[in-house]
């Protein structure tokens, strides 16, 4: 197979929260997906046998976003915060779409809850607000070509 050439840039990533697109994102890394668990696992047997088990379907994963302290997206997430924080049980949740529009990456969180509000910290130059929100993801990787 032939070297491609790759490209990437940060203006081609969408991240939306309840049908929104947020803007405002820290430098570095602005958003962040992780599984909580492993699609597989395997154990050996006395013997060296090798078992597998696997999950299927969606998983359990964080999605963490960074945005500047002085994004209106903070003013967005922290209604959602304060709503999931006062509803019944279960009544509020947050969907949350990530979309590389280059090569089609695409991270999907039906129903998200918030897990912990954002530190707050301020200092001479302008801070950041991470947000976190925990859910059953489904992802699909893709690379992207020039």
């Amino acid at each position: 197979m032939a070297a491609l050439l790759g490209s990437y840039s940060p203006n081609d990533v969408s991240v939306i929260v309840n049908g929104l697109p947020l803007e405002g994102f820290a430098e570095g890394t602005f958003v962040n997906v992780e599984y909580m668990s492993d699609a597989a696992t395997m154990v050996e047997g006395a013997d060296g046998s090798p078992a597998i088990a696997f999950k299927r379907g969606m998983r359990g994963a964080t999605v963490t976003f960074t945005c500047l302290q002085t994004s209106l997206a903070n003013n967005y997430l922290n209604a959602l915060l304060q709503a999931q924080k006062f509803a019944a049980s279960g009544a509020t949740t947050v969907q949350v779409t990530i979309r590389n529009a280059q090569g089609g990456e695409l991270h999907s969180m039906p129903r998200g809850v918030f897990s912990k509000e954002p530190a707050a910290g301020f200092a001479a130059e302008v801070g950041s607000r991470e947000w976190t929100i925990i859910g059953q993801l489904n992802s699909t990787f893709a690379g992207n070509e020039v």
